[in-house]
């Protein structure tokens, strides 16, 4: 299968002051299967990349994308139209469009992985193809 990334997974892998860093390292290193990062991830990743660690770590990105290393998920008009469906029904937890597409594609491609640290914002949607996502590492 596949295993979607949420930005928290890669800036604690990036980041050698991360609490997480250890821990995001070792898990990148024994991950096997194909990794998958929403396109509205990437640009939460950017930003969060160029405040903390500057233009190389945005560059390190870009080269694992360009290599393949992980792979662009661009949202569909579908992803988009369940995206709105996730954001009322958790309206409450004041959730993120980004976060929302994150789910909204995993249910798409069917996968049940995601890599996060930071897993609240994910755990308040409700994913109609498994009973929750699985939470990595």
């Amino acid at each position: 299968m596949a295993i979607l990334l949420d930005p928290s997974a890669v800036i604690a892998a990036a980041d050698t002051a991360d609490l997480n860093h250890r821990a995001a390292v070792a898990w990148f290193g024994r991950a096997d299967e194909p990794l998958l990062l929403g396109a509205l991830g990437l640009g939460e990743l950017d930003l969060l990349l160029q405040r903390e660690l500057g233009a190389p770590a945005t560059e390190a990105v870009l080269q694992a994308l360009v290599a393949d290393a992980i792979r662009l998920v661009p949202p569909t008009r579908d992803d988009l139209a369940r995206a709105m469906v996730l954001l009322r029904e958790a309206a409450e937890h004041r959730p993120r469009l980004a976060d929302a597409l994150l789910v909204a594609a995993a249910e798409r491609l069917g996968v049940r992985r995601v890599a996060a640290f930071d897993r609240r914002p994910l755990a308040v949607f409700r994913p109609r193809h498994v009973r929750a996502l699985e939470f990595e590492p």
